[in-house]
């Protein structure tokens, strides 16, 4: 067992003024890295028009209800061959942005998913991507697609369905290899995560009762770097590689006017001077994680008085080095420090 991999997630070029720069810095690590893949959590860019044109020309009007809909489809392409250039896999899940100006058929093709949830095996690991972008109606489940769940509320929106749970458990107890989750919302946060993981964590006590078969699950989404652990098994939140999102009511300028006009939302955020990802290795020793450390770009969420209760984990222009063991985690909930191996 030997897998070793960037990822990224929440990179959100629709919002960003320099995703194509942060872009290009995280495949030029891939490379320096020598990964065997890149994989991304989600949030990454909304399909750019030409492709909508092609595959989904509905949706070139349905895009309008998107929340960052911006006409930089230059830097888009740009980074398609950013990451085609890099000449490794690409694996992806879908986050809940992407199906903001498209439907999920849409999106899995834009990133060459083969299905919104799906597995795939390398380096002798099986990672199982899940999509939890389902609206809860009085009709049952219903898949996000053009933005509709912006008009529910919060706890009516991310949820595992009964097939995909049922598929999940399948998959593992019919696994050899050591098994990784992956998911957009969080599996194991009690802040902004999915609905129903401890459907999700039922599993893993069934699944983990006499031998470990889920050794890790990885999400993003949340902005934030941090660890969780559920059912002796370490949740990590992966941060975004550009931001941490504010909301309009602490909105700051910290860029030009120029850009700002362009880039509207921008004044939302709180930016990181640098991308932010990681480099994970899996092999018989354990999980090692090892990221980066950037600064707010101007004042920080706490300067800002930005809340502590809307971000689970402590906000922090960084992604920290960890070595998460295979065996069993003591504990339950939140253990941000857990496995770090930096000062």
């Amino acid at each position: 067992m030997g897998a070793k991999f960037l990822i990224f997630t929440d990179l959100h070029v629709d919002i960003m003024h320099d995703g194509a720069a942060r872009m290009q810095v995280i495949c030029d690590a891939a490379k320096r890295e020598k990964v065997d893949f890149l994989l991304h959590l989600g949030d990454i860019m909304y399909p750019h028009a030409a492709f909508l044109q092609q595959y989904a020309p509905e949706s070139l009007v349905k895009r309008q209800r998107a929340w960052f809909l911006n006409d930089r489809d230059d830097e888009k392409t740009a980074i398609l061959c950013m990451l085609r250039a890099t000449e490794r896999p690409l694996y992806g899940v879908l986050g809940n942005h992407d199906m903001d100006s498209c439907d999920k058929e849409t999106a899995c093709r834009y990133w060459n998913m083969p299905a919104p949830y799906y597995a795939f095996v390398e380096g002798g690991v099986r990672f199982l991507v899940l999509d939890s972008n389902f609206i809860r109606t009085d009709d049952g489940l219903v898949d996000f697609e053009h933005n509709n769940y912006r008009d529910y509320k919060r706890r009516q929106t991310s949820f595992l369905p009964k097939e995909q749970l049922d598929w999940l458990r399948k998959e593992i107890l019919s696994s050899s290899e050591p098994c990784v989750l992956l998911s957009h919302t969080p599996l194991g946060d009690d802040l902004l995560n999915i609905n129903n993981m401890q459907e999700v964590w039922a599993i893993i006590d069934e699944v983990n009762q006499d031998k470990r078969r889920v050794i890790v699950a990885i999400n993003g989404h949340n902005h934030v770097d941090g660890l969780s652990v559920r059912r002796g098994v370490p949740f990590l939140s992966i941060n975004s590689a550009s931001n941490l999102w504010l909301g309009s009511e602490f909105k700051t300028t910290r860029y030009s006017e120029t850009i700002c006009r362009a880039y509207p939302h921008l004044a939302s955020c709180a930016p990181y001077y640098d991308p932010l990802y990681a480099v994970v290795t899996i092999d018989e020793n354990g999980i090692r994680v090892e990221g980066i450390h950037s600064s707010f770009v101007g004042s920080t969420p706490q300067e800002l008085g930005f809340p502590k209760s809307a971000s689970y984990f402590e906000p922090c222009a960084c992604i920290r080095s960890r070595f998460l063991p295979l065996a069993a985690l003591p504990g339950d909930g939140a253990q941000p420090d857990y496995g770090l191996t930096e000062k």
